[in-house]
Order: C-alpha cells, then sequence, then structure tokens
C-alpha cells in the first residue's frame, strides 16, 4: 500500500469490511445501514444483533472451505451482508450458494437456524451491475399479478438486496448533496483519511467508523494484504487482456474457414483457450521485465505471474 500519509484501506476490502462492522463501537451505523436497505426498525435491533460464525460446512474432503462476509442474526431474521469489490462471472452463484447453505441451517461449530427465521443478503457491489437505483430489492413474486409468495405461505421466502455503491461515489463526485445514509455508504469506498474526515464530520456514529477504519488501515498486516492484493490483480488483468486478445484473433481465422456464423461462435471460444495457453506465457515475460524495471520485488513477480526465478532473472 501507498505509504502516504492520507491514503487508506477502505470497507470494500473483506478484512476491513468485517472488522469495521463488527466493531462495537460501529454498532449504530451497522443498525443505521441495515434498517435503511431492509426497513427493519432501528429499535427492533438495539442490544439484538448477534454477529455467526461464518465459516461455512464443507459437504466433501475435497470441497474448499468457503466463508461468507459478514453474517448477522436477530430475533427473525439473519442477515448475510457480503461486500463485492469487483465482478466476475460466478460471483453471484457463489453469493447465492451462500444462502442455501444458511437457508439449510448448514453453519459450522453449532451455528443453527430455525425455518421460521427469514434469510436476507445485503450485496455491497462496487460498480453498477443493474440500473442507477441505489438499492434494489429482489423477492420471489409471480410475473403476471406480481403476488409475493411469502405472502401466501409459512415459509419465509429470502430477501436479496442490491447496493449500489458506484452511483453513490458519483453523486459525490458530481457534488450532489448527499443524504446520511449515502454519506454512510460513500464511506465503505473513501481510500483517503482526509476525505474520510470530511465526509463524516458532525455525526459522531460516522466519526467512529472512520476512525475504526483508520486504525485498521494502519495494521502492518493488513497493509502487506492490500498490496499483494492490487499488484496481483493488476498482473491477472494484463494476463487476461492479451489471453483474450490472442485468443479471439486465432480463432476468428479458424472460424472463417468453416463459415461466418458458425466459426465466429466456435472460433472464438477454441481461440481464446489456445490463447490463453499460447500467449499467457510470453505476456507473463512481458510483464515480469516491466514489474523489475519498476522495481517489484520477485517474490511477489514469481507469485503472481507462475515463472520460476530463473526465467525471471534471465
Amino acid at each position: 500500500m501507498s505509504k502516504e500519509n492520507n491514503k487508506i484501506i477502505p470497507m470494500i476490502y473483506d478484512e476491513v469490511f468485517k472488522s469495521v462492522l463488527q466493531d462495537k463501537q460501529s454498532e449504530g451505523y451497522l443498525i443505521d445501514i441495515i434498517s435503511n436497505i431492509t426497513g427493519i426498525k432501528k429499535e427492533y435491533m438495539k442490544g439484538n444483533i448477534v454477529f455467526k460464525n461464518s465459516l461455512l460446512t464443507k459437504y466433501s474432503l475435497n470441497e474448499k472451505g468457503r466463508a461468507t462476509d459478514l453474517i448477522v442474526e436477530l430475533k427473525e431474521n439473519i442477515i448475510n451482508l457480503e461486500m463485492n469489490k469487483n465482478y466476475y462471472e460466478g460471483l453471484y452463484d457463489k453469493n447465492d450458494g451462500y444462502i442455501d447453505k444458511i437457508k439449510d441451517g448448514s453453519l459450522r461449530t453449532g451455528d443453527s437456524y430455525t425455518s421460521q427465521k427469514k434469510v436476507i443478503q445485503i450485496n455491497f457491489d462496487n460498480f453498477e451491475i443493474f440500473d442507477e437505483r441505489i438499492i434494489i430489492k429482489f423477492r420471489m413474486m409471480d410475473t403476471k399479478r406480481h403476488l409475493k409468495r411469502s405472502d401466501y405461505i409459512c415459509n419465509k421466502d429470502v430477501e436479496i438486496y442490491h447496493v449500489n455503491l458506484k452511483r453513490v461515489r458519483q453523486k459525490y463526485y458530481n457534488k450532489s448533496k448527499l443524504s446520511k445514509f449515502e454519506k454512510e455508504l460513500l464511506m465503505m469506498t473513501i481510500d483517503n483519511e482526509q476525505e474520510l474526515i470530511k465526509i463524516t464530520k458532525g455525526c459522531w456514529e460516522m466519526e467512529n467508523v472512520a476512525d475504526k477504519i483508520s486504525r485498521v488501515s494502519k495494521e502492518e498486516e493488513l497493509q502487506g494484504i492490500y498490496d499483494i492484493e492490487e499488484r496481483e490483480e493488476f498482473i491477472k488483468q494484463r494476463i487476461r487482456q492479451y489471453a483474450m486478445k490472442k485468443g479471439y484473433d486465432e480463432g476468428l481465422k479458424v472460424g472463417m474457414t468453416d463459415g461466418m456464423k458458425k466459426g465466429i461462435e466456435e472460433g472464438i471460444k477454441e481461440g481464446i483457450e489456445q490463447g490463453t495457453i499460447k500467449g499467457a506465457l510470453e505476456k507473463q515475460k512481458e510483464i515480469a521485465k516491466k514489474l523489475l524495471e519498476s522495481g517489484v520485488c520477485i517474490e511477489i513477480i514469481e507469485k503472481s505471474t507462475g515463472l520460476e526465478k530463473e526465467e525471471i532473472l534471465k
């Protein structure tokens, strides 16, 4: 992470997100966020929030252990809060899988939930995936008469919310007037300490959270996680971009010989696969060279590109 005095690690990073929201001094902030998104009364939540173990049960030895971001249990609700820093294919399949396991009551270390509790998932999206609304609610409803299934059956259906953090950030940079709730959401994305202080000034609940974010950001271990994640993501993105272009070019060439429509569809797919294998190694070498020139240490380059140390030094 940059050593600039004002640089902080924002809540869009999972470790900061969890650490801040589970802190006792952030309770008012968390209650405000949940209430504004779901409509659950603040008085109902005060003193009733319980943080649950977020490690999900593995059904086989080969299955990787999976952890949700944060699970909150109330009297009649289980709320799963997910911070989605970047969009990728399969993101929401993964998140929906968490819902299934929570509904099954299959969380570890004795955490059990009754089937009568409603499961609510809140996705904080650091990107725009649907439309311009800041909050979008999804639930089971028929398409003709718009009947809500949960109004007619005992089993309470899942509610899924998507919170558009990118839109809040756009409003802020466009100098639009923000409500207190919008400022609370904006706080999750800010990576400058002075800016965070300015946004939260005058509201003790938000000031407490800003202080917690700043303190967490100064933890040396977390700074290391931030450094590695940022650099690895940059390198992976470069490799992906190159492989896709190379694959597209080769796929298009193959596809043209077998017919325009079918060839393009199948050729691009095949070309991407071939391009990934053939082109990625050369691109990895190019990236390793540039990273060396930029002063990145060899250990990080090895881990990020998969190249051997001898190959990198070459």
